[in-house]
């Protein structure tokens, strides 16, 4: 009996702790009632006349602005150069530059490229198109030669058929023409020109820059009271009376508001065709005096000789591809091994290589091959596959072998590259040292 009493009370005892248990565990997780926030009650107090809160950068907290609009003729642009078909986007271009003369500089400049390049894209479809196109460009850059002569429009033509892989009889034609109107003593005068138009717009620019120098300012006469620049410290400034038309000076009475400045657009690609879009508006800059005019440099006739071989050169590159393309390939070399020894720029000279390289290569020729690619290869304009065939011409001449090749390159590199003396700049160091340390490269990653 008493181990039975003993049992019962025993699972009386658990049975009440485990029912205490979670009322323990409620009453520790509840917590008390939170007071009514101080700027709740603030807030629920505060005057109709109060300013807003200021945000954490201090100032008040603006609304958000709506988005730009595009402008009227950037709409008109896009809608033009998104023509899908070359032919109506060549007439639709048209028509926007005929009907917005006073569209921003950077739409006319861009619609004009982009019509040139519809033009070439189209000329298989409309030849006629682009034929009127190019006599009409001849006829205005006849207007202006003292500017830029006859044969840059002729070499201008046959250089954009050319890029655009079109070696068309009409490409030939102005190659041709353009090299035939090429002139020493035409083009010496021309700069010559140029020079003198250059040192009139120079003594144009300094004399208005040396009247915009700001005067001196005027004493104040006796008795007057002292503005907000001239108050002594601590004085309070009085406030400015609010310009009224009848206060205004006569002559600011047709003084006309301010051009509101261009927008900043980008351009890109979209689906093939060109597009505008606003561009977010540059970070302010500080003002900085304006530069001093730089007074122009009039050339030596050496240094326009050399420019005019280069361009000649460059002409006659132009004029040897085309030739070679449309399958006179006697005369085109010819016409490319003579710019080829004018030594023209890198770019001109990598295209004359690419040509006769591949000429040579037909002929059998491995050492002309090599002289070609190796010219390729120091341009920096080299393909893979022009690689493997550089290192196949050389292997051929030189027994099978690479070695040599880099020491080769550097070698012709240093030949037809003439070395120039360089000055160092010696510059004052600063009073106290600032710590800043200035890496320059020539070419990107070269530092």
């Amino acid at each position: 009996m008493t181990r039975v009493l003993r049992f019962a009370l025993l699972t009386l005892a658990l049975v009440a702790v485990a029912a205490a248990r979670p009322l323990a565990q409620a009453g520790a997780g509840q917590k008390p009632a939170d007071p009514k926030p101080a700027a709740a009650a603030d807030a629920t107090q505060k005057p109709a006349d109060a300013k807003p809160a200021a945000t954490a950068s201090g100032g008040a907290q603006k609304p958000a602005e709506p988005a730009q609009e595009l402008p009227a003729d950037a709409k008109a642009f896009n809608a033009a150069a998104g023509e899908k078909d070359p032919l109506k986007r060549v007439g639709a271009l048209e028509k926007f530059i005929a009907d917005n003369p006073k569209a921003s500089p950077m739409l006319l400049s861009m619609a004009r490229s982009q019509l040139n390049s519809s033009v070439l894209t189209a000329y298989k479809e409309s030849r006629a198109k682009f034929l009127a196109a190019a006599e009409k460009e001849i006829a205005d850059a006849a207007k202006n030669t003292d500017s830029s002569p006859r044969s840059s429009t002729y070499s201008s033509l046959a250089t954009r058929l050319s890029n655009a892989g079109i070696y068309s009889e009409e490409a030939e034609d102005y190659a041709r023409k353009g090299l035939a109107a090429m002139d020493e003593r035409v083009y010496m005068d021309m700069r010559k020109k140029q020079y003198e138009r250059m040192v009139a717009s120079y003594e144009k620019m300094t004399a208005t820059a040396a009247a915009a120098k700001p005067a001196a300012p005027a004493a104040a006469p006796a008795g007057a009271k002292p503005d907000a620049t001239t108050a002594p410290a601590g004085a309070k400034p009085e406030a400015a009376p609010a310009a009224t038309a009848t206060t205004a000076p006569a002559g600011d009475a047709q003084a006309k508001p301010a051009a509101s400045p261009q927008p900043n657009y980008r351009f890109s690609m979209k689906d093939g065709v060109m597009q505008v879009s606003l561009a977010p508006p540059a970070p302010p800059r500080p003002t900085t005096p304006p530069r001093p005019p730089t007074p122009p440099k009039m050339p030596t006739d050496d240094e326009m000789r050399a420019s005019f071989k280069s361009e000649r050169a460059a002409a006659l590159a132009t004029l040897g591809q085309i030739l070679v393309k449309r399958g006179k390939t006697e005369e085109g070399e010819k016409a490319l091994v003579e710019a080829y020894a004018a030594r023209p720029a890198s770019s001109t000279m990598a295209s004359i290589a690419r040509v006769l390289a591949e000429s040579a290569k037909k002929a059998g020729n491995d050492t002309l091959q090599l002289e070609y690619l190796t010219v390729l290869a120091l341009s920096g304009r080299i393909t893979a596959d022009e690689t493997k065939e550089f290192e196949a011409a050389y292997r051929k001449t030189h027994n099978g072998s690479l070695d040599g090749l880099e020491a080769m390159l550097d070698d012709r590199y240093r030949r037809d590259h003439t070395r120039f003396a360089v000055t160092p700049f010696v510059r004052k160091p600063p009073a106290k040292a600032t710590g800043k340390t200035v890496l320059a490269e020539v070419f990107p990653g070269a530092g």
